[in-house]
Parts: C-alpha cells; structure tokens; sequence
C-alpha cells in the first residue's frame, strides 16, 4: 500500500512535540530531537521487525524509540564520541531497582558530607547554613570573581540571602588539592569562547571543581559507578560557571557578568532519586531490545557493518555545518567521566584553527555518507532528515547530493519549539524549531531542472507566500519556509536558479511583506494583492 506523506505530516501537526519523559529527561544532550515525532515516522515508515537506520546517533532518540516494546524495530546507530554511546548502553543495562535505591543511598550519605565546602554563617539565627548558590561577576577568565549575592538556607528559611563575607570568598575560590580530574587544556575556538591554553577548571568555581573532584572519586567505590557517571553527566552543565537561565547551548562558554555557582550535592543528590522514575520506565518498554551500535565516523560504514539494501527507514540529524561543534562541546565530560571524543573524523565546519573543518571537506564527506546510507535503504525506502539553515544554496547543494544517490525529495514539514537564544536576538532571519525532510530511495530519480527566468520565479515565490499568509494568518521564517515555500522550490526546479540572486528568502520577504516585531511574524502589506 503506497505511503501517504501527507497523512503522515497531518499526524505531526496534530500532536505537541516533546523530549520529556523518564527516559530523555534522565540525560542533557545538545538538539534532541521530539521522541513523539520520531514515532510516528517510525509507526507510519517501518514495521515490526524492520532494520531503522540513524547514521549520525546523537541523542539516540531514533534507535530508542525504534526498540521501544511498542515497535520492536532494530536499531543501528552510528556514532564517533564516546558520550552517545554511553547514553544508550548506560539507559538499557539490567538494573535492580531495590539494589539501586540501597547503593544510591549511601552515595546520597556520602556526598552530603561535601555539604561541607557550602556551610555558611547566617547572620539572622547565628547557626551554620549552606549555600545553595552565588551570584558574582567575572570579568575575564584570569580575574577574580566579585561576589554580589550568596543564597543559602539554614534553620530560619529555606531561602535566604546576605552580603560577601571572608569566609564565603575564601572557600569559593581557596586553591584546593585535586585528585581524581585530569585538567585539561581545552581546543581553542574563539566562535566556543574557547581561549588558547585554556583549561577545563578555569570555566568552573574553584570550588566546584574540587567537589565534582571529590564526587569523582565517590562515584568509582560504588557498584552502579557507570549509572552514577551517567547522572553526573546530565548535570555537568549546571555545574561549571553558568548564568542566571542555566543556558546550555554554549557547554564550554562562561559569561561575565551576573555568573552562578550553584551547590552540585543538591543538584546530584536530586538527580540521583529522580533516576528511580528512568529505571522504571526502561523495565517497562524495554525487554528484548535488538540493537546495534557502531563507533566510527559514519563515512567509514562498510557492507560488513550494515547489509546494502536491508535498511527499511534511515531517521537522521547530521551536524547543521559549523551550529553545533559536538566533538568540541564533549570536551565538557573527559575529565570527570573519561568519555572521548573524536575530533578527527567529525563531519563539522569549524572555526578552531587546528581543525581543518572547512564548509568544501564537510559537503564532500556528507555526500559520501548520502551515498553510503542510499547503499543500504531498500528500494522505495524513506530518509528522513532533520534540517534547517536559511541559505538557499546550502539547500541547493543538499538536494543535489542527495538526488545524485537516488534519494528524491518528497517534502517536509515544520515542527515548532521553544525559542533558542539565536532565534530571541535575530528572529526574522533565524530559523527557530525542527524541519524533517522527506526523501525516498527511487533509482530513477532525478533533479527537476526550472526553465522559468528568475523573475517569473520570484513572481510565483511572492504568490505562494501571500497565499499561505491569506490561509493560516502572520507566520514566522520557518513556516514560510517549510510549510510550502521550499517544496515549491524544490520541487519546480527553481531552488538552483534563485540561489543565484537571493541568499535566503527572507530578502524576497522584505521587499513584499512586513515584518511585525511585536509578534515576530510576517504579514501583508495593506492593499497588497
């Protein structure tokens, strides 16, 4: 029976994309994609028993839900760093729930003990408090810290604050004797607000890091070492110098002004009983799980690594050129957890000097892995691509890679999320949520080629816009973009024409639309037909 895509993009649009569950919420990992998204490309594009694909891992969101009891797919997924792959393995090992609350018990009494680099004086009732977080300024990396606010809690309140004293500034940021981390000198990239010789310690309180040092050392004495080290994972971001909105985007990035340090044991010790839920969760929608892991850059995959033809659905989402540096941003975990990362054979455009990661290597190397991953697709078998970037002729070269290994483009689909920090400070260039592309694996595909001269394109570029403004009322960058406008592109031939002239499309937006900055949205210009 033929596959209706645009049911499938019906079922999308009716549901709110979420990654929260036990599961996803059990681990932090930089663009996660939807897990109720995924399974419905997985319901709709496979059957029970199908191989799923996903060639650049990450999260590991395709490969979990395609083993999910409510699928039993097989999953294959590949991966260059350590970290994705310890998530998976960390998530479905066998763990005893009762054997687990006993051994994290006593971590839990052991790493209180640390409460003791936190303990202040309050000044209200004269007993001893903790400090559960400091508000300071750093103006560079070599400066010392101007504490303005210490919250802590003690036998008058739960929440309390006071002025700097002494003693506070001391145990903050005191030279402490380090045991159990390595501390590394990061890879410098201006672009990360990575410095050169930059060390991991220096985008941490001294504090903090002497007690994630200490919980280091606690972690290894235990019987569940590896689950505690996937816990500590999932809050080392929250543990280096961070601002007041705990942004992770940038994991290695500090700011200079109104900086935090928050309390890890309270931190850890939370993240320690909400695991119970994650373990749970796994007993109950994991018990035959067949699966397949691969470390390597995903260009070296081989006939003995994966069958050709025997995939029946491939769920991806490549790195975005240089958007997300993954291999640098996992420089966050090697000293605390010993989880490498492969710089070399990341497929990434970089701005670190020492890399080598230019835009001409990337699109060289992702056509390759297009090649590889048509290889292995069945016949009139779908890819599926998370995508976005607003430049025409990334989409260009995209299309045309994909195409020349027999992946047709079919159509895509936008999917919403909460706003990203990019998108906050340039809202009407940036393109904020998820695209999914669809292509199908067809040996006769090939790229329409437009005829129309540029100006009739434009022309039918305007149209369509107005026509979707008309139906669905004022919409954003990335829903003119991927509720229509670029399938017409693609789809008439023109995406290789119109490349030519426009950088993105938001230069034909401007000169036919308004842009309406309290709803950060296009609309119609008045008496414009």
């Amino acid at each position: 029976m033929p596959i209706n895509i645009e049911q499938i993009k019906n079922r999308i649009r009716s549901v709110a994309a979420t990654n929260k569950n036990p599961l996803y919420d059990s681990h932090i990992y930089w663009s996660q994609k939807p897990y109720n998204i995924c399974d419905i490309l997985i319901e709709d594009l496979s059957k029970e028993g199908d191989i799923v694909f996903d060639p650049f891992l990450g999260s590991g969101v395709t490969i979990l839900e395609a083993i999910n009891n409510k699928y039993k797919r097989v999953g294959i997924g590949c991966e260059i760093n350590d970290a994705p792959l310890f998530i998976i393995k960390t998530l479905l090992s066998e763990i005893d729930l009762n054997e687990y609350k006993s051994v994290s018990a006593k971590l839990i009494t052991d790493i209180r003990s640390l409460q003791k680099y936190y303990s202040t004086y309050c000044p209200q009732c004269g007993k001893e408090g903790v400090i559960t977080s400091i508000i300071f300024d750093k103006v560079d990396r070599r400066s010392q810290p101007s504490i303005k606010v210490v919250n802590y809690r003690c036998s008058c309140s739960a929440k309390c604050n006071k002025p700097v004293d002494n003693y506070v500034y001391d145990k903050m940021n005191r030279q402490y004797q380090i045991y159990n981390i390595k501390d590394e000198i990061l890879v410098p990239d201006t672009k990360l607000a990575v410095y050169e010789n930059q060390q991991i310690s220096q985008i941490f309180t001294n504090r903090n890091f002497k007690v994630l040092d200490e919980i280091v050392g606690l972690i290894e004495q235990t019987k569940y070492s590896q689950i505690f080290k996937y816990i500590l994972m999932s809050i080392l971001h929250l543990c280096k110098i961070t601002d007041k909105h705990s942004n992770s985007q940038w994991p290695l990035w500090i700011p200079k002004m109104d900086c935090v340090e928050k309390n890890i044991i309270d931190l850890y010790e939370k993240k320690i009983k909400k695991f119970e839920s994650t373990i749970k969760y796994v007993s109950s929608n994991y018990s035959d799980p067949k699966y397949t892991l691969l470390q390597k850059g995903c260009q070296y995959i081989s006939n003995y690594d994966i069958a050709n033809h025997s995939v029946q659905l491939i769920i991806t989402d490549p790195p975005y050129l240089g958007q997300v540096a993954y291999s640098e941003y996992m420089q966050l975990y090697r000293p605390f957890l010993n989880l490498d990362y492969n710089l070399e054979d990341e497929i990434v455009v970089s701005s670190a000097p020492s890399r080598n990661k230019t835009e001409e290597i990337y699109f060289d190397l992702l056509d390759h892995v297009f090649e590889i991953c048509s290889n292995k697709l069945k016949n009139e078998a779908y890819f599926c691509m998370y995508f976005h970037d607003s430049n025409l002729k990334v989409w260009d070269k995209l299309v045309t890679s994909l195409a020349a290994h027999h992946l047709r483009y079919v159509s895509q689909i936008h999917i919403s999320k909460s706003n990203t920090l990019k998108n906050i400070i340039s809202p009407k260039k940036s393109l904020n949520g998820d695209c999914i592309l669809f292509f199908i694996k067809d040996e006769g595909a090939i790229l329409n080629q437009g005829t129309e001269s540029i100006e009739e394109i434009e022309k039918n570029i305007i149209r369509q816009t107005k026509f979707l403004v008309r139906q669905y009322g004022a919409l954003s960058t990335p829903e003119l973009y991927d509720n229509g406008l670029m399938e017409v592109l693609i789809q008439n031939g023109w995406l290789s024409i119109l490349c030519n002239k426009y950088k993105s499309l938001v230069e034909i937006f401007e000169k036919h639309l308004i842009w309406d900055y309290d709803i950060s949205k296009w609309v119609i210009k008045k008496n414009s037909r």
